[in-house]
């Protein structure tokens, strides 16, 4: 018997939020194919989009000549997600506490918040040729999480 290794999926856009339906239909293929819970799903949906949605509003200025990328992979008993831009980059330790009494009712900055407590792994760093790449590990096996 032969087992198939789990498909990796990658998808370049264009930095406008209207390429967003494509993410989508990327992260439903995704979830389909590692056979994820439907609150694995839906919390792997959230993360991926908030961060699609970083990459294209403030890493790239909502530039559509600049692009970002989603890249999607099972390794072992985890998913493996990477979301790069081509901006000027930041630090995750830089980041505003939307949980600050002088933060609360922003209209942003939740997002890495959000991402940092669903996934296993957030590391940040710089893109070769410039820009970011965000890697974010979720543990799919053995995580009530």
């Amino acid at each position: 018997m032969t087992l198939k290794k789990p498909r990796s999926f990658e998808l370049t856009i264009p930095s406008r939020l209207e390429e967003m339906q494509a993410v989508h239909k990327l992260i439903g293929q995704a979830v389909k194919e590692y056979k994820l819970s439907d609150e694995l799903a839906h919390w792997m949906e959230l993360t991926i989009s908030e961060s699609m949605i970083n990459a294209i509003q403030h890493g790239n200025q909502s530039d559509p000549a600049k692009e970002a990328t989603l890249k999607i992979s099972s390794i072992g008993d985890a998913i493996e997600i990477i979301v790069e831009d081509q901006g000027c980059g930041f630090k995750l330790d830089t980041i505003a506490d939307p949980t600050d009494t002088a933060n609360l009712l922003k209209p942003s900055g939740r997002g890495i918040l959000i991402i940092r407590s669903f996934m296993d792994e957030v590391d940040l760093s710089e893109r070769e040729g410039g820009g970011c790449r965000l890697r974010m590990v979720k543990k799919i096996r053995g995580n009530s999480r």
